[in-house]
């Protein structure tokens, strides 16, 4: 199977300064970066506060050798944010077979719980959210981007 997994940061409101400081900081190469303005171009059911427009919804990173995604919004929205639980890991692969495998494998636990079940979105032609029996949330994300 080809897949990857990637630590996905989930920032409060800081993703944006976050983004720059490990650009500045540590040479970070932005690969892919959307905004709450631009998500509300391609969703018009997407929302948020009036003075959010350059909120991230979603960031990948490429550090070094390694990727890290970065954005605003928490993973397991029945817990509050707080700085401990804002961050997870991300499943993705352009091979929806793959991530539906995966997820399929994951649900059969009784301790994994299901946040957002695989399907389509607005991103993604399938994309999950799980918490697993140790409380790691990890999203499963067939990606169409090619990074």
């Amino acid at each position: 199977m080809n897949f990857e997994i990637i630590p996905f940061l989930s920032m409060n409101g800081k993703a944006a300064a976050a983004i720059e400081f490990y650009e500045k900081y540590l040479g970070a190469n932005v690969l892919f970066k959307k905004n709450y303005k631009e998500m509300k171009e391609m969703n018009p059911h997407f929302s948020y506060e009036e003075d959010q427009d350059q909120y991230i919804t979603h960031s990948v990173l490429e550090i070094g050798a390694n990727k890290l995604m970065i954005a605003e919004e928490e993973m397991d929205s029945s817990r509050p944010w707080q700085l401990g639980n804002s961050s997870s890991l991300c499943i993705q692969s352009q091979d929806t077979n793959v991530i539906t495998h995966l997820y399929k494998s994951l649900v059969q636990h009784k301790d994994v719980t299901i946040v957002v079940p695989l399907k389509k979105n607005t991103f993604s032609p399938g994309y999950a959210i799980i918490r697993d029996p140790f409380g790691i949330v990890i999203q499963l994300c067939v990606t169409v981007h090619d990074f």
